[in-house]
């Protein structure tokens, strides 16, 4: 595939899919590129790789998962600890959101022990949990 090729197909990868830059440089080292770090500055500086926004586009639409959960996803896919702060910083209060999820369970019949194993399995902190059941 010549460089050509590659650029297209690279930057057809991120108009069709959000990704974080770990994401797009492993798509052009599977390509075997050598123009990687050229192909991610020019990525970046369209707009087209921006793990900042990324965070806060995944936050905004896992607001039912637990502050660990969303840290520990958004770290596998290589947004940086800083990133990952400065998305949640914007987003609900952790808290909140529990206690928004727990309202809704109660009123359908759920028992606290099992309300308290949801939030716990969807990486609600400690702290969250109990702010739902004082």
């Amino acid at each position: 595939m010549t460089n050509g090729e590659l650029r297209e197909k690279f930057f057809d990868f991120l108009l069709k899919k959000t990704c974080t830059a770990k994401q797009a440089r492993d798509f052009l080292e599977k390509h075997n590129s050598e123009d990687i770090d050229a192909l991610m500055i020019e990525a970046e500086g369209m707009g087209l790789v921006d793990d900042l926004a990324y965070a806060k586009l995944f936050v905004d639409g896992h607001l039912s998962w637990g502050n660990m959960k969303i840290i520990y996803e958004l770290s596998a896919r290589g947004v940086s600890r800083s990133d990952i702060n400065a998305a949640l910083d914007e987003a609900e209060d952790e808290c909140e959101r529990a206690k928004g999820l727990a309202e809704g369970w109660r009123s359908s019949g759920l028992e606290d022990r099992k309300i308290i194993a949801r939030l716990t399995s969807r990486g609600f902190t400690n702290r969250a949990v109990r702010s739902v059941i004082e």
